[in-house]
């Protein structure tokens, strides 16, 4: 009989006794039983350096911080730390998401924390009693803005914080600008001019926070009638709305638009790629929200802990680093320049010929002041109706306002196509209670549909139509 090597284990039933099927057998559990308790070792170990983070983020932040994370808790704490990242899409997707896993599971929901998307997500987590306060140590608190121009950078139970800030204005592309001799802009109302159509990008408030925030600018700065009817013309000049605000900007950077609606850090990616000379990033001057873009320990975090030094670190010197200093500094970012402005005011000072972000917001004087709570409040139905009457309807929408421009923008043309059908007073009543019933807030979608359709089809047609 031929002899059976020890690693071999191929079984031959004309060579092999049965004694040998046995002993094979035999070898096979226990190799299965020695991986078995390699893995299981394997998984204990990862375990203890393991953490679950949801965030909207890109992925050169996310690459970024869980590189400095690691690292910073290789030096201080003996090991280095694994990230699970969870991405569901923007920041409204997000909050949606988590909301329903607690739901199903309100001890926990398997995921420790809650990265990015805005300020508004966190107070309706902290209102639901869904974040676990935490009180950073004092030698990181101690160098934390409490606000910036009046807005606040952490709750006062220490719920969530601020971990970076944020402004809202206009990217643009200057070569496109140029090439198809379009106008320079300075203001909102800019985007508005008949020159622009089709030009412009926009996402779909919906699914995107940055859109939201910037949409509930509009109506903030400029009160609800004027607000919707400036927004009612902007996305008649819409080339499209995206489903997520990074691609806003990206379209704008390959020349698909020439103006987008944009956030501050998604703005400088793009500008660092291209160069200053083909993209610029423009706060318009009458007005331009800043806020915060938050954290929290989401409850019932599975590893606490390790949470709990991911805040540490993320709103640390170390921490706030990564969103300031350019690639390949020895104390920034290693692959990618993140650029946004961090909540430590005393770094923008330090590292003042270094970074590439501009004046320091602790800085800037008091002007428009975004508020938050109020946005937060009646989040669902304002951009429920913006994506109703905007985002649903575009092509009757932007049939309409070429009519209005060949009209010769008659101020009862402009004033029929930005009207909503909704006062300010009725969005407030309708946010609260009824907006939790799903049946109220699916009739009420589609009636706001049926009726900006009839009304835009009807100012194509060439007069106004009463709804």
């Amino acid at each position: 009989m031929a002899s059976v090597p020890p690693g071999e284990i191929r079984l031959d039933p004309w060579t092999l006794t049965l004694a040998h099927v046995a002993w094979r057998l035999r070898v096979i559990a226990a190799r299965i039983v020695t991986l078995a308790a390699i893995a299981g070792a394997s998984l204990g170990a990862r375990s203890e350096s393991h953490l679950v983070i949801l965030s909207p983020h890109n992925e050169a932040i996310r690459e970024e911080f869980e590189r400095g994370f690691s690292r910073w808790h290789a030096t201080h704490h003996g090991e280095p730390v694994d990230i699970d990242w969870r991405m569901v899409g923007g920041s409204s997707e997000s909050i949606r998401f988590v909301q329903s896993e607690y739901a199903r599971k309100p001890d926990g929901i398997g995921i420790d924390v809650f990265f990015g998307g805005g300020q508004e997500p966190y107070y309706e987590l902290a209102e639901k009693r869904l974040i676990d306060p935490y009180r950073v140590p004092a030698e990181v608190l101690d160098g934390l803005a409490p606000d910036v121009a009046g807005i606040e950078l952490r709750a006062p139970d220490f719920a969530w914080y601020g971990a970076a800030i944020s402004s809202f204005g206009i990217l643009q592309n200057l070569r496109v600008q140029k090439l198809a001799h379009l106008p320079s802009i300075r203001r909102w109302d800019d985007l508005a001019k008949p020159e622009l159509k089709g030009w412009v990008g926009a996402g779909d408030p919906r699914g995107s926070g940055t859109m939201h925030v910037m949409f509930e600018s509009f109506l903030q700065a400029r009160g609800w009638t004027d607000g919707w009817s400036l927004l009612a013309r902007v996305a008649g000049n819409t080339r499209r709305f995206d489903r997520i605000s990074s691609t806003t900007a990206k379209d704008a950077a390959v020349g698909e638009t020439a103006y987008a609606l944009a956030i501050d850090f998604y703005a400088f990616t793009q500008i660092a790629a291209a160069g200053k000379s083909n993209l610029a990033f423009l706060l318009p001057v009458d007005f331009a929200a800043v806020n915060p873009d938050g954290i929290a320990i989401l409850r019932g975090a599975p590893h606490r802990d390790l949470a709990r030094r991911f805040l540490e670190y993320t709103l640390s010197d170390n921490g706030q680093k990564l969103w300031l200093l350019p690639q390949g500094h020895p104390e920034g970012p290693a692959r990618h320049s993140i650029e946004r402005m961090p909540v430590r005011p005393r770094l923008y000072s330090a590292y003042r010929d270094i970074s590439n972000i501009g004046p320091s917001p602790f800085d800037l004087p008091a002007g428009f002041r975004y508020d938050a709570r109020l946005a937060q409040q009646r989040r669902g139905v304002v951009a429920t109706l913006a994506g109703a009457i905007f985002v649903d309807v575009h092509d009757d929408l932007k049939a309409a306002w070429n009519v209005v421009i060949q009209r010769g923008l008659r101020p009862a043309d402009l004033a029929e196509l930005g009207r909503v059908p909704i006062t300010e007073a009725e969005a407030r009543e309708l946010s609260g209670q009824p907006w939790r019933d799903p049946s109220i807030r699916h009739a009420r979608k589609t009636d706001w549909q049926i009726w900006a359709q009839k009304k835009y089809q009807a100012i194509a047609r060439g007069r106004g139509l009463e709804l």
